[in-house]
């Protein structure tokens, strides 16, 4: 009798596991499915995402500051709603899989040469004897360059293509602003060496002040209320590239913002009340250069010097290699008390240091000098990041069990 209830008892344990990874599963599902339509800036993608963040927040019985759980900001972006043709010697090219057309591209409904200008050994484009450079403003120049490095302002052309070999990605980071030229990655399997004409026809809506939010809640602490731990994860995508172009963002983030609405829900529980105060903030806009976080740093809720530790997760869905930790070298004590955490349960494979970044929305925090950690997963199982294909499928969530010990671990270690 004794045996079987001690294997019930373990079994409730996995049990109990399980279901709170199945609900992290489920949350991918749901960021991720067509109804969300990429948690961007098309057909109300990322203010459905945020009422649904906020639904689970109420479930939870998170407090909220104001009325609601809902931040409210707004900037600038340009959209586009409908269908984008482009054409390489007449045959039509598949948005989001055979190309992406630069966020910053102004509408466009037109027929061009391309002129190829492969890089050379510099890594600057090589022209051909026969190119005029200084007739290139009805034309589309065809490289392998780096588009970051290029010198747009030398050549003036109508359009740049630039070749992608494997799949191409997508940002909304430099949507801030409409370019007088348009700019497309294009697969480079869909333009021979023989090619000659690129026809494109998009039309952009640029929007002054799109309208946001982040999602803010709260557990109260049972000690020390107004001193508080900080978990964030944005929930924001790219969005859609016209109708036939969606971006689902699995392990980028829906994969973070799963988990931390899994946190949530343990911190909100009676046996798991915490010491401090909890505070959930699920970003929008750091896609377009972590303008929630910002604005939250610059708009804080209570004072930022009432933040113990702050900890931002951002794609986690993979873990085969263990974990990666931003500021890790910046608060050596803190990374080494995660570190003994780790090796003491023999959660992850590896806790790897790394110093100071601004890649995430831990940044604005640490820029105040909040003492903060992002942290990411490892491992090969997540290799899909930008493009179509990271779906709920792109998150196995490897680790996910280890990484959530661990930080429940970590923040158990602020008041014992």
């Amino acid at each position: 009798m004794k045996i079987i209830l001690t294997i019930s008892t373990l079994f409730a344990f996995v049990l109990l596991n399980a279901q709170d990874k199945q609900y992290a599963f489920s949350v991918v599902d749901t960021l991720t499915s067509p109804s969300m339509h990429g948690r961007g800036y098309v057909n109300n993608g990322n203010r459905i995402a945020a009422e649904f963040i906020a639904g689970e927040f109420k479930k939870a019985k998170l407090k909220h500051f104001g009325k609601d759980y809902f931040q409210p900001f707004s900037y600038p972006m340009n959209t586009f709603k409908d269908t984008i043709d482009v054409f390489v010697d007449g045959k039509r090219l598949i948005p989001g899989k055979d190309f992406v057309l630069y966020c910053s591209s102004p509408s466009v409904d037109g027929t061009f040469k391309m002129v190829r200008a492969l890089k050379d050994s510099t890594g600057n484009p090589f022209f051909g004897p026969d190119v005029n450079l200084s007739g290139l403003a009805d034309k589309v120049i065809v490289t392998d360059a780096n588009p970051r490095k290029f010198d747009y302002k030398k050549y003036r052309a109508a359009g740049y293509v630039f070749l992608k070999d494997g799949n191409v990605w997508w940002h909304v980071s430099d949507g801030g602003e409409v370019l007088p030229y348009f700019r497309l990655i294009i697969a480079e399997d869909k333009i021979s060496s023989k090619s000659k004409i690129l026809k494109i026809k998009a039309k952009n809506d640029f929007v002054e002040a799109f309208a946001t939010q982040n999602v803010i809640g709260y557990v109260k602490g049972k000690v020390q209320p107004d001193t508080f731990l900080v978990i964030t994860a944005h929930y924001d995508h790219l969005g859609q590239m016209g109708p036939e172009a969606y971006f689902p963002g699995g392990n980028d983030n829906a994969s973070g913002s799963a988990m931390l609405l899994d946190l949530a829900r343990y911190f909100s529980s009676k046996k798991h009340r915490p010491y401090y105060s909890v505070l959930f903030i699920a970003f929008s806009g750091e896609e377009a250069g972590l303008l929630g976080s910002f604005y939250y740093v610059n708009h804080p809720l209570f004072p930022l010097s009432q933040i113990k530790f702050l900890i931002n997760i951002d794609m986690v869905g993979s873990g085969s290699d263990g974990i990666k930790v931003v500021n890790g070298s910046v608060f050596k004590n803190d990374f080494g008390k995660l570190v003994k955490l780790n090796d003491d349960k023999h959660y992850l494979k590896k806790v790897s240091p790394r110093g100071a970044a601004a890649n995430s929305d831990h940044y604005p925090f640490y820029d105040k000098g909040v003492p903060s950690f992002f942290i990411y997963t490892l491992g090969k199982e997540c290799v899909e990041y930008h493009n179509i294909y990271d779906t709920k499928e792109n998150v196995p969530y490897t680790a996910y069990d280890d990484l959530f010990g661990l930080l429940i671990d970590f923040f158990g270690s602020f008041y014992k």
